[in-house]
């Protein structure tokens, strides 16, 4: 029988064939690596973008419900509307925003909610002006920067409020910036009352 008659293949064909499957297969694999790996990340951002959201909206829902202060000319139109307060201070362990408001969730009338930025990430607590310790919540992971400036009428920017010089100036914008790994930072400005 001769060779020309023979429909096989050949063991140097056979080895050529499985060395680039061989190859086509590691390339594959690696290709797939890469795409399982950009998903995790693509996940994690999209994450934290939510729950930076989330963060934003919770502040929002609590500035809507502050009440004007009283005014120079009629200082009792801060106490017929229950007028709010607001206090930003700093400490070594980052940052405090607390937010006072007249309430009929509690006994006393008045709600405090106090929202801590530090090394723990970014927690919220709510309960009764001058009451016993609320629950605190965690609203962002410890890798997530965040922390707030008040705008004042007169166009400058105070990492704390009141402040002792604050003659005149009154607080017309609360800014919320939250850094979030890979140098992304998200930024979020309301008005005040």
């Amino acid at each position: 029988m001769s060779a020309k008659a023979q429909g096989g293949m050949t063991l140097l064909e056979i080895l050529v064939a499985m060395s680039l499957l061989a190859i086509l297969s590691v390339m594959g694999y690696k290709a797939f690596g890469s795409l399982l790996i950009a998903r995790e990340r693509l996940m994690q951002t999209g994450e934290q973008w939510v729950d930076t959201a989330r963060a934003f909206r919770r502040l929002e829902s609590d500035l809507t419900s502050l009440q004007p202060q009283a005014n120079q000319a009629d200082p009792m139109q801060g106490q017929m509307l229950g007028a709010s307060t607001m206090t930003l201070q700093q400490d070594g362990n980052g940052q405090t925003l607390a937010l006072e408001s007249v309430s009929t969730r509690y006994p006393g009338g008045m709600e405090r909610i106090i929202y801590h930025a530090g090394a723990k990430g970014l927690s919220w607590s709510a309960g009764e002006a001058g009451g016993g310790q609320p629950a605190v919540y965690p609203l962002l992971g410890a890798e997530m920067k965040a922390g707030w400036r008040v705008l004042l009428n007169d166009g400058s920017w105070q990492d704390a409020w009141p402040s002792g010089d604050a003659q005149g100036r009154v607080a017309r914008g609360l800014e919320m910036r939250v850094g979030m790994p890979g140098g992304r930072v998200a930024r979020r400005l309301w008005t005040l009352p």
